[in-house]
């Protein structure tokens, strides 16, 4: 809460302010220009801004020479994706200048229903930034597929209640939606009742257009982060949506769309930026948010409005309080920069504090669910991976089945996939000079023994084995391989690690990367999960993985059952299009 009287009495000039900025550019989101200012803070708050020599504090900091923006924003983000748990990830990506995140926790609903974002909340409660959450709405994304978890329009009404909780998550299921699908509906009723008609609710809708994306939005669905086109952004800001610009790890749209939005006469008020999935070596290597304004601004963007589209735009269309402006009143969170346009950070604070980048924050692992409610979710978050024996004859398809008839082909590029029609005697010849390896899906929340295989082409596997837990969006173990023996070992260890990826070469382990907590996150620093990430991708060259093909991504998006055109989960070989199994 505010102190009103401390700060009128700073504003005013009838008390010191706690710290006072001098010397400064500073970056005026309503008025698209920088402009020399003192910045007097006092508490958590901005008191006021003024023309050089207008205020005097107890401290004081010469900022000559620098430039001054809010603090940056993630619109829509899975920090599951990160492969780091809430509190190193704010950690590291406020070094970058982000300070406020919106995180749809839906990865990790997927292992463990409602309780993945209570369990989110407590371990972001000492955060370097504000994470704000909003609830998944589609868990599980399909029934083709088992899951941990699911998340029920009675889940999203307790949910919404607790603090931190701001919304609901994107609304994958558009067809759902379109066709009035009652559960679906019932998620947008209910957060409508208890949030009020202006709720946030997140959009997911690539390629929908016309009279489907009116149906759409007509269900009081405000924002989406899928375009790939001007057109779609076109439509999509006509019809009052925000448009969240991303720049993930594998999604990258900035460089499609920023060039062609500079040449239309679109206003970018309904801009914005995310990250949506980027894991936490890219986030070291190549930045945040501060990645996003950097590629705007080298496309063509003005540096004011990439910084606007990065705090102001974000903080009005989530409603978030007094955020995204360095402007009196408002949370005294901002970023020093020693060059606007290549984004240098040189301080980021963060609530009139600087922030805090130092100790990494590490997890200690539970060994007993006996405690209050954190520990205990963290003991089940740990506990993921139920698997009885892991055995050769797992990777074996069986010869009296249809769809020993087809292979999944990878798209160079794409996560889409195509229907391979295998000829004669092609399967052998294939797995033994490369041109097939085996994949599998094999359930892991449950223990029921569901799990499935077939042929994948394209991947460029010539021996070995990868497996990952990570494995969009029901996270079963995936494992792709030439031999049942080294797939073995793969599964074997991504079951005694409980969860992460793991590669392996004749047998041998070759290299891996824990994720114990749900099969999807590190409990250590984000250095040391880069130091592992960056160990795989070598590793997997080896077995002959083609260097146009993403090895880590491109797998776990293999049983992903709402991206055309083949995928396969743990029931079996699914056709997308088709919208059935092939059996």
């Amino acid at each position: 809460m505010k102190n009103l009287e401390e700060l009128t009495a700073v504003a005013s000039g009838r008390e010191p302010a706690d710290i006072v900025f001098h010397g400064a550019r500073v970056l005026n989101v309503f008025t698209q220009r920088f402009e020399n200012r003192d910045i007097a803070v006092t508490g958590r708050y901005i008191a006021a801004t003024g023309k050089p020599g207008t205020y005097t504090g107890k401290k004081e900091r010469d900022l000559s020479g620098k430039w001054v923006t809010p603090g940056f924003i993630d619109g829509h983000v899975h920090i599951e994706s990160s492969m780091v748990l809430p509190g190193e990830f704010a950690r590291t990506v406020v070094q970058h200048g982000t300070t406020t995140v919106i995180a749809d926790s839906h990865e990790i609903a997927n292992v463990l229903g409602p309780d993945a974002v209570r369990f989110m909340i407590h371990q972001s409660e000492t955060a370097a930034a504000d994470i704000y959450f909003m609830i998944p709405s589609c868990v599980p994304a399909t029934n083709f597929e088992h899951t941990g978890g699911s998340i029920t329009a009675a889940d999203i009404a307790g949910l919404l209640k607790i603090p931190r909780v701001i919304g609901l998550g994107e609304m994958m299921n558009y067809p759902g939606i379109i066709n009035n699908d009652p559960a679906t509906i019932e998620k947008i009723r209910t957060t409508l009742k208890i949030s009020g008609e202006g709720a946030n609710i997140d959009g997911h809708i690539p390629l929908v257009t016309g009279k489907d994306l009116q149906a759409y939005r007509a269900c009081s669905i405000k924002t989406d982060h899928e375009s790939h086109t001007i057109q779609e952004v076109a439509e999509k800001i006509s019809a009052g949506m925000w448009v969240l610009i991303r720049q993930g790890s594998s999604a990258r749209d900035l460089e499609l769309i920023i060039p062609e939005l500079i040449k239309t006469d679109l206003p970018f008020d309904k801009i914005c930026f995310c990250t949506d999935d980027k894991n936490i070596a890219d986030i070291i290597l190549e930045g945040h948010i501060d990645s996003n304004i950097r590629n705007a601004i080298r496309l063509g963007m003005k540096p004011e409005l990439a910084y606007t589209a990065a705090s102001l735009h974000t903080a009005e269309c989530y409603k978030l309080p007094d955020t995204g402006a360095v402007c009196a009143g408002y949370k005294a969170d901002f970023v020093i920069l020693d060059d606007p346009e290549a984004v240098t950070v040189s301080a980021v604070y963060k609530s009139g504090e600087p922030a805090d980048t130092g100790t990494p924050q590490v997890v200690e692992l539970p060994q007993t669910n006996i405690g209050t409610e954190a520990e205990d979710l963290l003991y089940r978050a740990c506990h993921s991976i139920k698997l009885d024996s892991v055995y050769p004859e797992l990777f074996e398809q069986r010869k009296d089945r249809r769809e020993e008839k087809y292979a999944i082909a990878i798209r160079p590029g794409s996560l889409n996939t195509e229907k391979y029609f295998l000829k004669a005697g092609e399967r052998e010849h294939g797995l033994s000079d490369g041109t097939f390896c085996r994949l599998a899906v094999i359930e892991r929340h449950k223990n029921t023994g569901f799990h499935a295989v077939s042929l994948l082409k394209g991947y460029g596997l010539s021996n070995g084995a990868i497996a990952t837990s990570i494995g969009h969006d029901s996270h079963n173990i995936i494992c792709a391989g030439i031999t049942p023996r080294d797939m073995t070992v793969a599964v074997q260890r991504i079951k005694d690690m409980q969860g992460g990826i793991c590669i392996v070469r004749d047998g041998t382990v070759t290299a891996d990367l824990p994720l114990p907590v749900a099969g999807l996150m590190s409990n250590r620093s984000a250095e040391e999960v880069k130091k592992s990430h960056d160990a795989l991708l070598p590793a997997a060259r080896q077995l002959g993985i083609y260097a146009e093909i993403e090895p880590f991504v491109t797998l776990s998006f293999l049983a992903l059952t709402v991206i055309p055109e083949l995928r396969l989960t743990d029931q079996g070989l699914f056709d997308v299009v088709n919208w059935k199994f092939i059996d």
